[in-house]
């Protein structure tokens, strides 16, 4: 006598799964494939062109004190690592309007790459290879903010 583990009822449905399992695994190639290779990142300053809309906001911290900041603007980018642009900010409540500034960057091919705004300004930046997105964050010693910035045009 089988025990009702080994009966007709369960080594049918037990091999039923079995089959089915195999049929899955065959149509499906889960069984025999490879993980995909990565696309290999191909970025360069030139990823990086046209004008990007900003906004963001952070902490200037001086020692056990902090204070909020918040920014906004525009800024062009030249493809050869020169960028222009403007913006507004809030630090701490006191508002400065329609800031000009400048600065240069540089972007590897592995889409990273730095940002310095005037000599007081620097970021660790890293861009989606098409160049329509970029996220950064701020690197200066007593500054907290990170942002990411938009395409809006590519000329």
């Amino acid at each position: 006598m089988l025990s009702p583990l080994h009966s007709p009822r369960t080594l049918c449905a037990v091999g039923a799964a079995g089959v089915t399992t195999a049929v899955v695994l065959a149509v499906t190639g889960v069984a025999h494939s490879a993980p995909a290779a990565q696309p290999e990142q191909t970025c360069s300053t030139a990823t990086l062109t046209g004008t990007y809309l900003f906004a963001g906001d952070g902490l200037s911290v001086s020692g056990t004190s902090s204070q909020p900041l918040a920014f906004a603007g525009s800024e062009h980018f030249d493809a050869a690592g020169h960028v222009r642009g403007t913006s507004s900010s809030s630090f701490n409540g006191t508002i400065t309007r329609g800031a000009p500034f400048t600065g240069t960057y540089t972007v590897n091919a592995d889409c990273t790459g730095t940002l310095a705004i005037g000599t007081t300004l620097h970021f660790d930046l890293y861009t989606a290879p098409s160049g329509d997105f970029f996220t950064y964050i701020q690197t200066d010693p007593g500054s907290v903010s990170a942002t990411t910035e938009h395409r809006a045009t590519r000329t």
